[in-house]
């Protein structure tokens, strides 16, 4: 079986299920006799890691026209969990939306469900047990020291670990889970190893890669939790000589150390050598912000740069077009492949931060910032289908141009500021409160937005309350002037004065403390939104767990930046 990534979803989008069965079916009997490899199989099932909406009603289809196979279900199971991630965001856990909260906590369910499904259904369920045992490090660390220390483990490691007894993947699954800023520790991962090594089932080689990615794990903590930068740079280059790959993380921890460019370029161009040899490699997390903070001295290197990010956009990595994008958009002097079309395959896979840099790269430049084109503006309704909170908001505040260019109905005006607000948009979030408390929308139990004139109700007001108080502590001077004007009774129906909502115009200016629109958001997203949309990039460079998830039990150790989890396996 040899069809790539494009070529398995092609058969699922085209409803080609019996040609999926055909592909998959056969493969996975093969893993079952130990005639094809892990990592076969995860490379197989792994292109269904694709948060495309779209994909629901076939992977409904495919499940109808084949009830009982076990492929189909392993399948489903990773496009649940990928869907997850991508509700879950880029965002530390105090800044997810509520829409993520919501999105991360269902899809789990539903993933976890299937994929326990799913281990009922073949002989050696290794991939569904893999996608359990994501879900529940998404969900953050649940064993103890003493559990590590004795070997009490849960079953999703110790029933593939049964049928498997060599797997690397399932020891790694469970390494990343001990991590410290999931609510493990260094002590967790180093007696978890130690009793690896001492159970002599793994080759050399891998054991070697997973010590590899024990220090891997310790850097990425030093540098981002306990800001000791001399530590991250200590264990990243253990990691680096354990196995070549870890160099990009060697290159990251010098590059935030501000070490030497030297220095750093040797450690680039070290990654750079090893990757290209390496057809498995990925994308490393944190490589493009360190990229980016290389610029003096990347340009002689940038060719074997964007050959590797081509490559791998090009097998469907995502972040790869997207971090070819913010280098087109940031260096424009360079000469630069056009991520174009690599950004539009990703937009149409579902991804909210291609559909999102396609947006961005038509408005390089102040002239074109402020241009509105119908290229434009279909550019940043399909980001706002995908739930971007920024477009969504853009869409509402343009509304007029949108409905008379795609025949929208007026409704669906509300849909698209209630998006952005539940999304994260924090002005979204400024105006919709300030609407509520109007009375002139409110939110119904089928959760759709509807224009009323009405005094708020009760379940307004409390809702209104939330958004203000979530913006207020991201630093919006609008929610913070409103909840400060409010008085106790202002939040009971009783009592409560209805506001004065701004229009759309004095929303743009009330929200951003009265500064021209215009400033603000060129401000906000020709620089904020890149620098914020580069810290995607700052995680752990391991690739088979979704990179820096932590759970909102964390505490204080859950405020790292997180990178694209959809993408990590």
């Amino acid at each position: 079986m040899n069809l790539s990534a494009p070529d398995l979803l092609g058969h699922l989008r085209d409803a080609r299920y019996a040609d999926l069965e055909t592909s998959l079916g056969p493969l996975q009997r093969q893993f079952e006799r130990g005639e094809a490899g892990e990592t076969e199989l995860k490379r197989a099932f792994g292109v269904f890691q694709k948060p495309d909406p779209a994909l629901s009603e076939r992977f409904n289809g495919w499940m109808e026209a084949h009830p009982g196979s076990y492929v189909a279900h392993a399948a489903l199971a990773e496009w649940l969990l990928a869907r997850a991630w991508a509700y879950r965001g880029q965002q530390t856990a105090n800044l997810v939306s509520d829409q993520g909260w919501r999105g991360l906590h269902h899809h789990l369910e539903q993933a976890e469900g299937c994929a326990r499904h799913a281990t009922t259904l073949s002989a050696n369920p290794l991939t569904a047990w893999l996608v359990v045992a994501y879900v529940h490090n998404t969900r953050g660390c649940g064993l103890s020291l003493e559990d590590v220390q004795e070997g009490r483990y849960p079953d999703w490691f110790q029933r593939p670990l049964e049928d498997n007894p060599r797997s690397l993947e399932v020891r790694l699954a469970m390494l990343y889970h001990l991590r410290a800023e999931w609510g493990g520790s260094e002590e967790h991962m180093l007696a978890f190893v130690r009793g690896q090594q001492d159970s002599g089932l793994l080759g050399p080689g891998d054991m070697q890669r997973l010590w590899a990615e024990f220090h891997a794990c310790a850097a990425h903590h030093a540098q981002f939790f306990l800001n000791d930068a001399d530590k991250a740079v200590e264990r990243a280059r253990l990691a680096a000589d354990l196995r070549e790959l870890k160099a990009a993380q060697l290159f990251v921890a010098l590059t935030h150390a501000k070490k030497p460019p030297a220095e750093r370029r040797a450690a680039l161009e070290r990654f750079l050598t090893a990757a290209e040899q390496d057809p498995a490699a990925t994308l490393p997390g944190n490589l493009l912000w360190a990229l980016l903070q290389s610029k003096d001295w990347l340009e002689a290197l940038l060719p074997r740069v964007t050959a590797l990010l081509t490559r791998w956009a090009e097998a469907g990595d995502h972040e790869a077009a997207v971090a070819l994008g913010y280098l087109r958009l940031l260096n424009n002097p360079w000469t630069l492949p056009d991520p174009t079309p690599l950004l539009t395959r990703a937009r149409d896979e579902g991804d909210r931060q291609a559909a999102e840099m396609l947006v961005r790269l038509q408005e390089g430049n102040l002239g074109a910032a402020l241009r509105d084109t119908p290229a434009k503006r279909e550019a940043m309704l399909a980001a706002a289908d995908l739930g971007s909170p920024e477009m969504s908001w853009r869409v509402y505040q343009g509304f007029d141009a949108f409905r008379k260019q795609f025949g929208l109905d007026d409704r669906a005006k509300y849909r698209y500021l209630l998006k952005a607000a539940d999304a994260g948009n924090n002005d979204a979030r400024f105006a919709l409160a300030q609407q509520l408390r109007a009375g002139l929308v409110e939110v119904g139990d089928d959760g759709v937005l509807r224009p009323v004139d009405t005094p708020p109700l009760q379940e307004s007001l409390d809702y209104a309350k939330h958004l203000l108080e979530r913006a207020a502590a991201e630093d919006h001077k609008g929610a913070h002037k409103a909840l400060k004007a409010a008085k106790a009774g202002d939040w009971d129906a009783k009592t409560a004065r209805r506001v004065r909502a701004p229009s759309v115009e004095h929303e743009r200016e009330a929200a951003r403390g009265g500064r021209p629109w215009w400033q603000w958001w060129l401000i906000g997203s020709l620089i904020v939104g890149v620098l914020r949309a580069c810290a995607t990039f700052a995680s752990d460079d391991s690739p088979a767990v979704p990179q820096g998830l932590t759970s909102p039990a964390l505490g204080a150790e859950a405020e790292a930046t997180l990178a694209d989890p959809g993408s990590s396996r």
